[in-house]
């Protein structure tokens, strides 16, 4: 993990999305080691070498379309996405040639369709993605909403990404017995730069988000309100943008990538904290 360059105002790095003849999009499937065909689409900026790439796992009873406005601020800035319908959602209800999609009961689907299984799908999504011609599998990233959220945080000793998302964190009781527990444990084994954005009024998300407060890498960003999962895009997106680019490019200062600083071991406060995310959004904020 590196230290973040003092961001710019936000308004300043509002950046159009790419035209979509700039981007080649791949429809892609796994099969998961339970029988579930986990469909996806892999989407890629124009560009002479590798991209960096952010795999994206959506909230309950939502596809891989509700990342639309995240996934077009980090294709302007060179950004690729794979954006996944999880397990029993969209595309992705074919299980052994059986139909198994999500019900409206939470807990039920979690127990149907096997949410605590989604980590390994990220995982083995991952192991796709890095085997794709221009894609750049030092440079991946997670993001997640509500119970994806809490997937890509699972995931991250896996997937090893530079670079983690986590919108609401929510429906811990899907992963069973000490999921609290095991979600810290992995967040410090995943060694990625994590920001995780929750709200005080949305209970559930707010307490797990909580618990992960002074893990190493780990920023909370907490607030008032209940927004949850993609709710934040309204007012946040450009955030979530510009704390990708921070992590999987150098597009901010014209300089190519540098292999060798990724297995620089980190340095005591070289990771994104609570105060460096707070200067950023007073810099944003600024007139």
């Amino acid at each position: 993990m590196r230290m973040p360059h003092l961001l710019a105002p936000l308004a300043s790095l509002a950046l159009i999305a790419a035209p979509a003849d700039a981007l080649t999009s791949t429809e892609m499937a796994i099969t998961s080691a339970d029988g579930f065909v986990v469909k996806g689409t892999l989407s890629l900026p124009a560009a002479k070498g590798k991209v960096p790439v952010v795999i994206l796992a959506h909230q309950f009873h939502a596809d891989r379309t509700g990342w639309q406005p995240l996934a077009e601020r980090l294709a302007a800035r060179g950004i690729g996405t794979l954006a996944l319908d999880l397990r029993g959602h969209g595309a992705s209800t074919l299980k052994g040639g059986v139909e198994v999609p999500v019900s409206a009961d939470f807990m039920a689907s979690a127990r149907a369709v096997g949410f605590d299984l989604i980590p390994a799908d990220l995982a083995q999504a991952a192991t796709w993605l890095r085997a794709q011609p221009g894609v750049d599998g030092r440079r991946l990233g997670l993001a997640g909403a509500s119970v994806g959220a809490l997937s890509v945080l699972l995931a991250a000793p896996g997937v090893k990404p530079v670079a983690v998302l986590s919108l609401s964190p929510a429906g811990i009781a899907a992963f069973g017995d000490g999921a609290l527990e095991k979600l810290k444990q992995a967040v410090a084994e995943g060694k990625a730069s994590t920001l995780v954005l929750a709200s005080r009024g949305d209970k559930a998300a707010f307490e797990n988000a909580e618990a992960l407060r002074g893990l190493p890498g780990v920023s909370l960003d907490l607030m008032d309100g209940d927004e949850h999962g993609f709710a934040y895009f309204k007012d946040h997106a450009d955030l979530m943008a510009v704390f990708f680019g921070e992590y999987l490019t150098y597009h901010h200062t014209g300089k190519t990538y540098a292999h060798a600083a990724a297995k620089k071991p980190a340095a005591p406060g070289n990771v994104i904290n609570d105060k460096t995310l707070a200067d950023k959004k007073k810099a944003a904020e600024a007139p």
